[in-house]
């Protein structure tokens, strides 16, 4: 088993490695930031990656690094854990194929089904289907959303009632364990790379208003 670790605490980094660092079927690799992260990837081919990516939830833009490292989910499983008190989920929760977001504090239980899965020589899994935690329509609410439009606009943009934007935001928060919009735009900050438009390898999605259009062609 081949595991990269991407912390920028040196004290958190060595305790995560010591941890690692005694099963001999281990190969542990730590280091400091997703630059030296991308550089380490592409030489052992890690099957896990732990990553700190706090510090990248407070950037709105975004940043090729980081999108070039999300890309390594292809190969290898991503745990992503943050310095907040959410996602509020005992188990870690992958919003898009191979990548999970956790509570930093969750991070020792990750490390011991780490080490139990390597003593009973279990492989490691990967997601081998495109999947995403959000619907078409909930991602076309989140983009408005996340530009500040009000509900009745996104309403009137995508053909639904304002009661329905309101229920498709309860459902987004509630897919990623966050409690508003402030806990949510701190998430967004990273899983806005898995969506159109901000990735431009991700399919357009479709509001309910062009699936019965084209539906109704079909017919």
């Amino acid at each position: 088993m081949k595991i990269l670790i991407i912390e920028p605490c040196g004290f958190m980094r060595l305790g995560m490695l010591s941890v690692l660092a005694d099963h001999k079927d281990i190969n542990v690799t730590g280091v400091e930031n997703i630059e030296e992260g991308l550089i380490q990837a592409e030489k052992i081919k890690p099957n896990i990656i732990l990553v700190n990516m706090t510090s990248h939830c407070h950037c709105t833009e975004t940043d090729s690094v980081v999108s070039n490292f999300l890309r390594l989910r292809v190969t290898s499983k991503i745990y992503c854990y943050l310095d907040a008190n959410y996602p509020d989920h005992d188990e870690p929760i992958m919003i898009a194929e191979n990548f999970l977001i956790l509570r930093k504090h969750q991070v020792n239980t990750i490390l011991n089904k780490i080490i139990s899965h390597t003593l009973s020589k279990t492989p490691a899994t990967l997601c081998t289907q495109p999947f995403s935690i959000f619907s078409d329509q909930e991602v076309l609410v989140i983009g408005d959303w996340m530009a500040e439009m009000p509900n009745y606009r996104i309403a009137r943009k995508l053909n639904i009632s304002d009661r329905t934007v309101y229920v498709h935001k309860r459902h987004i928060t509630q897919k990623i364990k966050v409690r508003n919009r402030l806990e949510f735009c701190f998430v967004y900050n990273l899983i806005k790379y898995f969506h159109w438009p901000m990735n431009p390898l991700a399919l357009r999605p479709l509001s309910r208003k062009i699936k019965a259009d084209i539906m109704t062609l079909m017919r």
